[in-house]
């Protein structure tokens, strides 16, 4: 069932109340194709644009009966009064004074169809005078007008083309449409002769390769002539992309008359050189040094040296089966082949690979003109040179250098203002503007008001922006060499419709294989729309719909497969058996109760049976292929409530054969979710292990901001040092890391503001931020060993710091710094600068460079004032950078008194100089305290000299660290994370050791066991095994010689949201009262506050879970873009995070807006969940329910 509404609304200037909408609705089913189409007059609007907008709001939803899913579509119609509109065709820039100017007046209407039988009026504008003529147009809706131009007396002259109406060209009813008028400006052909030449226009594009003869016309007049019969040499010049690409002249012998008047034919051929936009021009230099010339421009089909053949061995198939690639180019060619489903482009068209999208990656070949640096301006005058025509401009607009002593420009006339008189005595000169181009007309041809123009054939079309794209359909993606045999065969499985494309290289040049299709269909075709994961203990409707592709009846049986996963119950009263004729389509459905958790295995099998029971008149057809067909998918079965993840690491190093062991108690909540409960011991021989296998997800925070794709970004440049510096650098290792190092590098620029610099939100912002900057800067530097980069990326970043840095030496905190520890507080602009110089530092500067060496003399005298540990560790970490050891020492010093030990750990609170009181096992990071912590341990390991008594103090610092991380070997948030892995894998990399092996073994006394063996060669193999006795007491024993890293991860929901003290979060929903209406859509409101002790909170992430089945509504993320204090809106694995500046203790309110795709019963709440970004730790959280279902 497809619903429209067509609605045209009043004007925006004028009370909503002084005049309705004017609205038009109606509903109809679609044919049996699934197409509806219908006729609206366009009297039911109002052409009143006074009280009424000019447009038509047009909104349709379709709603598929069986499934019940619905997609929506909008759109806008503009009313137009032009009914269409004359321009000028076939006309030149400029006439040759005395001769007949020649062109084409067309007609078209508002769809660009060429109008018949139309009067126009021509009006001709010269000086003062004026003079009209009318005409009509033919069967191809042109008229044609020749023009004497001997009483133009060579000025400028404008003409002006208009549609003369008449009542019966309106239709009864129907509004007074107007028609656009067309101008055009010609200007006069500046020569010292008055002979002259034409080259006549082909207008038609011309094929590669091919031989075209060019007509040109000529008049000479005898005083250019010698005495005596005399011959004209004709020369010509023909420029293509490689530039002068042919030349050649053309005798003519001239007799006695007066004035010779006649044409000749230059025979060209436009090869590959040529295309595709080749230019000629063609000039004759008299005996008494005048000179006459025209030039033209052609189009030439793309074409190139290596001819490129592509094909399929066979034009249609069944998906899954084999097919042969056949590939033919020149011998020794390498050619890339691309197969992609063809609905790659039905979201993105004009971006598939063609001929002429290979040629606009070289805008260089459609050039005229020559650059600003070698033009020939004669600025005597202290004004710019008129772009009037003349012969000089005929070379000039084939990008040809002419050398020359006769007479090919027009004299200046210098104007004689007080202006220019002052100008010229002082030897100044005005700059020449830029050329500036109008956009063209979507629909109509362009005809500008112009300057000189050469003869102008249909040019190539404008080289497109160049983008870069990456297509998930994307099937091959291929090198292949054809060998010396210029063939090349492959057999390939295809899996849906495929376009294909190659490009060739090799001795013989670029070569280019037009788009071959391979029709890949199925007799018919299953759809099976799923949820991507569901709640246990919910319901939802599976629909699976099979549609008939073929001519024939067919009898279709579906069956889906029981599971011990689900509960299957068929629907009452259905049928799992039907005929199908041809474009028949037919729903079955099940209903489906998840009951396991974990993945749930969904298999559908539709066949094509042989019945002797008739379908319509006939008997079901049997395909010979592809009569059956089966589906499997796998849908996430998530157990109910609130995910609570807890992780436990410990290093256990054996010392003199004795075991090292620990025991920890895995005990659960009086609440927990029953069968969400999942346990899992891990061991490896290497600090960075685990790092290492979880580089994509090592913070399980959302990833759209600049700051957290560099989360990414570092910690793999430090995995990638630290291998590389203890030789366990593989090339396997190197080529995955390598791959996120690329892909981050280009998210991280769409970050970059023009300036150079970077902020959290890109060009969202309104500067770029100094502190990212820096940040980015650093990594990048870092990174270069491992990928390219580009190096002005680079320095324009740096150009742009260096212009921040204030005359203290210190940098000016530009943008929006989110990191309320990087503010400084107390310690106003210190830590800033101190992150800023040690990201200079580490980025390769030395303290001699200037920007150092000023920022360095801007902390040093800060350093009896830095207040807070956070602020010495940095300080302490960026003079041991410097290699400055007595400041070094001095603040290690000082933060050593305000260390914290426990347990033979060291750590550092911006809070407290206390241990923690709390007896729990797991870990509970506070970040900047993990931050601070780790930048003491860079301190200490940046020194000079490490001595012995540091390392014992950093092994203390590691002990610390390592109980922070989370259950994937990062922490809590996005710095810490990124500080504490840099500092953890410069620990590694100086007590690396290549002797020793160990076991570790785990217990529990229940009677669980489970080895693990731990040499030098699996020291980076995360082993993992899953704890069964949940809860329970485990002993975990290192028997050996080298050290082991452990970690027990516990995960299990709740169902019941927890009570936070650093926010106030409640959430609403509407509808509560159920109608027919409203059971499909929504609307979910988010109440926050922050309840901290500051003014503000940092960045707030604001992460809303939908309830299954559920997505949200369009035009709903865009909408909350627009909110109080929102940056961003991303959308999250089953629900949408949304990026908060700050929050205040003022609640604020967001709005979202929910549309049900698939039916679900018993359904689940959804959550929503607030908390800072800097410090996670600090969240609330908030069920909903969905009550119209």
């Amino acid at each position: 069932m497809v619903h429209v509404n067509l609605c045209q609304k009043i004007a925006p200037f004028l009370p909503s109340a002084s005049k309705p909408d004017l609205c038009y609705k109606f509903s109809n089913q679609t044919d049996e194709a699934g197409c509806f189409s219908t006729n609206v007059s366009l009297s039911s609007f109002s052409q009143d644009f006074r009280y009424y907008r000019d447009s038509i709001a047009a909104e349709a939803s379709l709603l598929e009966d069986a499934t019940e899913i619905q997609v929506n579509a909008s759109h806008k119609l503009l009313i137009s009064r032009i009914g269409g509109m004359a321009l000028f065709d076939d006309v030149n820039s400029y006439y040759h004074p005395g001769q007949m100017y020649r062109g084409k007046i067309k007609v078209i209407d508002y769809r660009g169809k060429a109008l018949k039988n139309k009067e126009v009026l021509l009006v001709v504008n010269c000086a003062e005078q004026q003079f009209t003529q009318k005409y009509i147009t033919g069967d191809s809706g042109t008229a044609s007008f020749s023009l004497d131009t001997s009483a133009w007396n060579r000025t400028l002259v404008s003409l002006e083309a208009s549609v003369l109406q008449q009542d019966s060209d309106r239709d009864p009813g129907t509004a007074d449409l107007s028609y656009q008028r067309a101008s055009y400006f010609i200007h006069p052909f500046y020569s010292t002769s008055r002979s002259f030449l034409s080259i006549i226009r082909v207008p038609e594009t011309m094929p590669c390769g091919n031989t075209q003869s060019v007509q040109v016309d000529f008049k000479i007049y005898e005083e250019d002539l010698e005495h005596g019969p005399k011959r004209v040499i004709f020369s010509y010049f023909v420029t293509g992309k490689r530039g002068i690409v042919h030349a050649g002249q053309q005798t003519v012998w001239v007799g006695l008359p007066r004035m010779l008047e006649g044409s000749f034919s230059i025979p060209l051929t436009f090869s590959l050189t040529y295309a595709p936009a080749p230019r000629l021009v063609v000039y004759v230099i008299f005996p008494n040094g005048k000179i006459i010339a025209d030039s033209a421009i052609f189009s030439v089909s793309t074409c190139f040296r290596n001819k490129v053949e592509l094909s399929f061995s066979t034009p249609e198939t069944l998906p899954g089966s084999q097919v042969g690639l056949r590939l033919q180019a020149a011998p020794g060619s390498t050619c890339a082949v691309w197969a992609v489903d063809p609905s790659a482009f039905w979201m993105k068209p004009g971006k598939e690979l063609s001929s002429h999208s290979i040629y606009g990656l070289f805008p260089s070949v459609y050039n005229a003109r020559y650059p600003r640096q070698v033009s020939e301006d004669d600025r005597s005058c202290g004004l710019p040179n008129s772009d009037e025509p003349d012969v000089f401009t005929a070379f000039r607009e084939m990008g040809l250098k002419i050398m020359s002593n006769t007479n090919i420009k027009k004299p200046r006339v210098c104007p004689t203002t007080p202006l220019t008189t002052m100008l010229r005595g002082r030897g100044m000169s005005i700059s020449r503007p830029m050329l500036t181009f109008a956009q063209p007309h979507k629909v109509y041809n362009k005809h500008l008001i112009s300057t000189y123009q050469p003869t102008m054939f249909p040019p190539f079309s404008a080289a497109e922006e160049k983008a870069h794209k990456r297509f998930h359909q994307t099937w091959l993606w291929d090198l292949y060499s054809v060998g010396l045999s210029g063939n090349k065969s492959i057999n390939v499985t295809v899996p849906d419709a495929i376009t294909e494309w190659m490009f060739c290289t090799g001795q013989n040049g670029f070569g280019f294989a037009p788009a071959s299709r391979l029709i890949v269909s199925k007799p018919f075709l299953v759809e099976l729309p799923l949820p991507s994961s569901v709640v246990q203990g919910e319901t939802f409707n599976l629909k699976a719909t099979v549609s008939n592709n073929l001519q024939q009846c067919m009898r279709i049986q579906v069956t889906l497969e029981e599971s011990a996963h689900f509960q299957l119950k068929p629907c009452k009263g259905c049928a799992y058996s039907s005929c199908l004729c041809a474009g028949e389509a037919k729903t079955f459905q099940w209903s489906v109760t998840a009951e396991q958790l974990g993945l749930m295995n969904i298999t559908l099998s539709a066949e094509a049976v042989a019945s002797k029971e008739l379908c319509g008149e006939e008997i079901p057809f049997v395909p010979k292929q592809g009569q059956k067909d089966t589906i499997t998918k796998l849908i996430q079965v998530r157990p109910e409530g609130v995910l609570v993840e807890k992780a436990h690491s410990s290093i256990l190093c054996p010392k003199k054969g004795n075991p090292a062991e620990e025991s920890v108690s895995l005990v659960l909540p009086l609440n927990v979710v029953e069968g969400s409960v999942r346990a899992t011991v891990s061991v490896t021989g290497d600090l960075m292990g685990l790092a290492l296998q979880n580089l994509d997800h090592l913070v399980q925070l959302p990833h759209g901001c600049g700051e957290q794709n560099m989360v990414l970004f570092a910690p793999v440049v430090y995995v990638l040092q630290y291998l590389e510096k203890t030789r366990q650098l593989s090339p396997e290792i190197k080529d995955r890391a390598a791959g996120f190092l690329r892909n981050g590098y280009q998210i991280q620029l769409q970050y970059q503001h023009p300036d150079g610099s970077y902020s959290e939100f890109g060009t969202k912002d309104e500067y770029g931020n100094t502190w990212l900057t820096a940040f980015v800067v650093k990594c990048f530097v870092q990174a270069k060993p491992y990928i390219y980069l580009d190096n002005r990326i680079i320095q324009a970043a740096l150009s742009w710091l260096e212009f921040h840095q204030l005359p203290s030496g210190c940098f000016k905190n530009v943008g929006q710094l989110f990191h309320t520890f990087m503010k400084g507080g107390v310690d106003g602009e210190v830590p800033l600068a101190a992150y800023i110089t040690a990201a200079y530092l580490e980025a390769g500067a030395t303290p001699e460079s200037s920007v150092v060496r000023r920022a360095l003399g801007c902390l040093a005298p800060a350093l009896p004032k830095a207040a807070s540990p956070y602020t010495q560790a940095l300080l302490a970490y960026t003079f041991a950078l410097a290699k400055d050891s007595q400041r070094t020492q001095e603040l290690l010093h000082v933060l050593d008194q305000k260390a914290i030990r426990a347990d033979g750990q060291i750590h550092w609170s911006q809070t407290s100089s206390k241990p923690r009181t709390s007896t729990s096992p797991w870990s509970q990071p506070v970040p900047v305290d993990v931050e601070m912590t780790a930048y003491v341990l860079l301190a200490l390991l940046s020194k000079p000299n490490v001595t012995e008594s540091d390392l014992t103090m950093a092994s203390g610092i590691v002990a610390w660290l390592t109980r922070q991380q989370n259950a994937y070997g990062g922490f809590a948030s996005t710095q810490d994370t990124v500080v504490a892995l840099q500092a953890l894998a410069k620990y590694a990399a100086l007590t690396h050791s290549t002797q020793g092996d160990a076991e570790v073994r785990v217990r529990s006394h229940g009677g669980f066991g489970k080895k693990f063996q731990v040499s030098y060669q699996n020291r980076l193999l995360v082993q993992e095994a899953a704890l069964t006795e949940v809860p329970g007491k485990f002993l975990v024993q290192a028997h050996g010689s080298c050290c082991v890293f452990t970690r027990m991860v516990l995960r299990y929901n709740t169902p019941s949201p927890q009570d936070s003290t650093s926010f106030a979060l409640q959430v609403k929903t509407e509808p509560l009262n159920c109608t027919k209406d409203n059971t499909r859509s929504v609307t979910v409101h988010v109440n926050v506050r922050y309840n901290g002790k500051k003014s503000t909170s940092n960045m707030v992430i604001l992460e809303v879970s939908l309830p299954t089945g559920f997505a949200l509504a369009p035009g709903s993320g865009m909408s909350l873009q627009h909110g109080h204090s929102v940056r961003r809106t991303e959308k999250t694995q089953g629900g949408v995070a949304i990026y908060l500046d700050k929050l205040s203790h003022i609640s604020d309110t967001y709005i979202l807006h929910l549309e049900q795709e698939i039916e679900v019963t018993n359904l689940k709440p959804g959550h929503v969940r607030v908390y800072d970004y800097y410090s996670p730790e600090e969240q609330a959280l908030a069920d909903y329910n969905v009550f119209c279902i």
